[in-house]
């Protein structure tokens, strides 16, 4: 990582939410991600699901060349929860360590399938409704 590229808290995230296997339209899905002292730095990001189910959140970054120079372990605490028909669904938590593009999957871009008839579970380092395509 250069010196000035920036920090990546959550990479790109493009997923789909279902119910027993069919597309659910017009779920609110919100992402959230903390990395600092002041878990409201990062205001949440929403969408909404299209006929198909699918929804997207862009990368979120930030620039800090101190932070890139000091030895640190970087920590963003990262949720997504989707709202769908009176409940709320705990979809993604995870804890990422690095500013790295797509290290939450190990390399592979962050796709989802969201399961609302699923349990939350751990998958890898990662909990809730949702799976890794």
């Amino acid at each position: 990582m250069g010196l000035f590229d920036p920090l990546v808290l959550f990479s790109e995230v493009h997923g789909a939410v279902l119910k027993d296997g069919n597309p659910v339209a017009g779920a609110e899905v919100v992402q959230k991600v903390v990395w600092s002292d002041n878990a409201d730095e990062i205001p949440l990001q929403h969408a909404v699901t299209d006929p198909k189910g699918a929804f997207q959140f862009p990368v979120i970054t930030r620039r800090s060349v101190l932070l890139q120079l000091l030895p640190h372990q970087p920590v963003m605490v990262q949720k997504i929860v989707i709202r769908y028909g009176g409940a709320e669904y705990e979809a993604w938590r995870h804890t990422k360590e690095d500013y790295e593009l797509n290290s939450e999957l190990d390399g592979r871009p962050l796709s989802l399938v969201c399961e609302l008839s699923r349990q939350p579970d751990f998958e890898g380092t990662h909990y809730g409704i949702c799976k890794a395509k």
